[in-house]
């Protein structure tokens, strides 16, 4: 069983390392059951629009790799998994395209019911309406496969239909 540490614990944790990631990305945010003010929390996750880095010319030459000074047990594109010397995981979730924020930002914060719902088309009893997918981060259109941009959770949860649900009463 995951050791859980006090959501304050979680919090300081948290932002600390959320600082030293901040001045290599676009947007940073915590996400999962700190966001969600759980009392406990398990492990700290973080979502994250790395900066793109430029050659000489000003072209785009791949995103900034975004590490920390702690052991990574997953070393991914898109998902990074740190031992902290505090005793408990860092999770890093990389929004590259095509992901979009909101999806990403949605789906980590959760619970994880939440989220399988977020993805589940209403059909099956999710939010999710039936003409659309989620794949690679981001919402497509299951007949021409055209991608709908959600910049944000709002734009998300309006597709869905459900409105704005506060993280502290995603279960």
């Amino acid at each position: 069983m995951k050791t859980k540490i006090p959501l304050e614990l979680a919090e300081r944790t948290a932002s600390k390392y959320l600082e030293m990631l901040a001045p290599f990305c676009k947007r940073i945010e915590i996400a999962g059951s700190i966001r969600r003010r759980k009392s406990e929390v398990g492990d700290i996750e973080i979502v994250a629009i790395p900066l793109m880095v430029r050659d000489l010319f000003g072209n785009p030459n791949g995103y900034f790799n975004l590490s920390l000074p702690a052991p990574a047990i997953k070393n991914g594109e898109r998902y990074k998994q740190y031992i902290l010397p505090e005793g408990i995981n860092l999770d890093l979730f990389i929004v590259l395209p095509p992901a979009e924020w909101g999806v990403i930002f949605a789906l980590r914060t959760g619970g994880a019911e939440f989220s399988k719902k977020l993805v589940t088309p209403k059909r099956y009893g999710g939010f999710l309406p039936s003409a659309y997918v989620v794949r690679d981060g981001a919402i497509h259109h299951v007949e021409n496969g055209e991608t709908l941009h959600t910049p944000e959770e709002n734009d998300f949860f309006n597709l869905c239909g459900i409105g704005w649900i506060k993280p502290e009463e995603r279960n």
